[in-house]
């Protein structure tokens, strides 16, 4: 059943009343960390799902991806062309609901990045979520993302993650290649984050 988080004036209000709490208002650091060191991943084309303001996605531009940042809120899509153009940088744009992605965009990215998206849909839409994941990325392609949080709370969103049910889910479609808890979470979200990195056969 369709709630108000599934439809775009919910979070686009969270983004003009300056109520957009998950925002970090700087690249996360598990992402920088991931680009810099380049050990898990490399330039490549990337979608940022739930991209918001676009500081991931803008990092990873300046970094020498091709990068689709993709939000369904105009207000965080707007922030998100304003902030290109003072980093001088390129990246596409979709304002879009990922839910309602047009066919054209089927395995058409080497890695997808997803960060307080998972947590923040719709619980009951979480396998078809994954089904959509999957299917943007290229055979040989990777899905990395920062599961939060996992600290069994009640309500949302965010809403809480179950690692070991999201995994179960999610290798219905990839293999997962890379899995820690040991990373650089902001104060906030250590011990309630874990990095996981999968890869579609």
């Amino acid at each position: 059943m369709l709630t108000t988080i599934d439809k775009p004036f919910f979070w686009d209000e969270k983004y003009i009343n300056d109520e957009a709490n998950w925002d970090l208002k700087s690249p996360t650091p598990v992402w920088k960390e991931l680009i810099v060191l380049g050990k898990l991943i490399h330039p490549c084309k990337l979608l940022v799902v739930g991209s918001g303001k676009g500081y991931d996605a803008i990092f990873a531009a300046k970094s020498g991806y091709e990068v689709t940042a993709l939000d369904f809120s105009p207000n965080a899509i707007s922030i998100s062309k304003d902030l290109e153009k003072q980093e001088e940088v390129e990246m596409s744009f979709l304002q879009s609901d990922i839910f309602e992605l047009d066919e054209n965009y089927q395995e058409s990215f080497d890695t997808v990045f997803d960060y307080v998206t998972f947590c923040a849909i719709n619980i009951e839409r979480r396998k078809e979520y994954l089904e959509i994941i999957s299917s943007l990325i290229k055979p040989g392609g990777k899905f990395i993302i920062l599961l939060f949080p996992t600290d069994e709370r009640k309500g949302g969103p965010p809403f809480s993650v179950n690692e070991k049910e999201f995994y179960k889910e999610t290798s219905k479609y990839l293999k997962l290649e890379y899995f820690s808890k040991n990373i650089n979470s902001i104060k906030p979200r250590k011990g309630k984050e874990v990095l996981l990195i999968f890869r579609k056969p």
